[in-house]
């Protein structure tokens, strides 16, 4: 398995009581973009913000982390702005519940990882199939090891170029996935918001969230704030600073909050944040290759689409590998 985040861990977990899985995973951490920022005494869920459920096997799933407590209900007061102006404000509730990673988003990825066989800060550079085995290679002179198959949970450019000699490259070839900034703010004083959760209209920034406001967080005051996909995608490789200047002063003029007395200042970009509602298969599979990919670019940027991929594509393997 390739990738470690929430599609790459589900597969993994439902095929590790009948296979021998191992998971490679580029990064120090697991989770993917479910991920949480520590500085102390603030903490930011920089990534994913939130859960909803619409499919009862999704439904199931969170079922089991809130059992497990890594996961808990975010009963948030949620605003829609439209540049100053509170246009819609509600409070979450039981009828459409959000749900969050407790004590951190990052808790989900680690309560999956559990029992499962992780090589981190491990990246696959390449693959070679030989005798109808795979051959992986990272940047160690030695190679990774010898598999049957090879599951690829990686964002779409990067599966197509690990991928690109074999056929399951076509799937990700042209699937364009979109950027976001996420501004990480802590505070000795809290603003004075009216809100914890906001959808932001008409404006380079599309969201702002209250992180101490969820269940489990430290009570100093932390704020991230979340660029748009099509700025982003647009302003991709500006300088950091310049960034933080603008996201900070489109927060001033949409919250009334001065980035200036924040004792707590980050920027973290995510190249492969969002993808757009895709209109093709749950995941891919070649048995006659004993390859497969998974992951939410496959159906859409969130995390229900990448649980759904990669439990479809979990599925599949059960019935091709019985």
């Amino acid at each position: 398995m390739i990738g470690a985040g929430l599609a790459g861990l589900t597969v993994a977990r439902e095929l590790s009581g009948a296979h021998r899985v191992t998971v490679f995973e580029k990064s120090r951490g697991v989770g993917g973009r479910m991920a949480t920022r520590r500085a102390a005494p603030f903490q930011f869920d920089h990534g994913a913000q939130f859960i909803t459920a619409q499919t009862d096997d999704f439904r199931g799933f969170l079922d089991q982390l809130l059992t497990a407590g890594a996961l808990a209900h975010w009963p948030a007061c949620f605003a829609e702005l439209r540049r100053d102006r509170i246009s819609v404000r509600r409070q979450w509730d039981d009828d459409c519940p959000h749900y969050v990673g407790a004590p951190g988003m990052n808790a989900i990825g680690k309560h999956l990882a559990t029992d499962v066989d992780i090589r981190l800060e491990t990246p696959v550079r390449s693959l070679v199939r030989d005798d109808g085995r795979w051959l992986l290679s990272g940047d160690a002179p030695q190679p990774l090891g010898v598999f049957d198959w090879v599951i690829a949970a990686a964002p779409a450019a990067q599966t197509e170029d690990l991928l690109a000699s074999t056929p399951l490259a076509a799937h990700a070839r042209g699937v364009s996935m979109h950027a976001c900034f996420a501004l990480m703010l802590g505070f000795s004083e809290a603003p004075d918001l009216p809100w914890q959760a906001a959808l932001v209209r008409d404006s380079d920034i599309s969201w702002i969230s209250v992180d101490s406001s969820k269940p489990g967080r430290p009570a100093a005051h932390s704020l991230v704030v979340h660029s748009t996909n099509a700025w982003a995608d647009a302003h991709l490789d500006d300088d950091p600073d310049e960034v933080r200047r603008h996201l900070s002063r489109e927060l001033r003029d949409i919250a009334n909050i001065d980035v200036a007395a924040a004792t707590f200042s980050d920027l973290h970009r995510w190249r492969y944040a969002n993808i757009d509602t895709q209109d093709g298969s749950a995941c891919a599979l070649n048995a006659e290759w004993r390859l497969a990919a998974c992951g939410d670019w496959f159906i859409k940027g969130c995390v229900e689409g990448a649980f759904t991929s990669a439990f479809a594509l979990a599925g599949k393997l059960k019935r091709e590998c019985r």
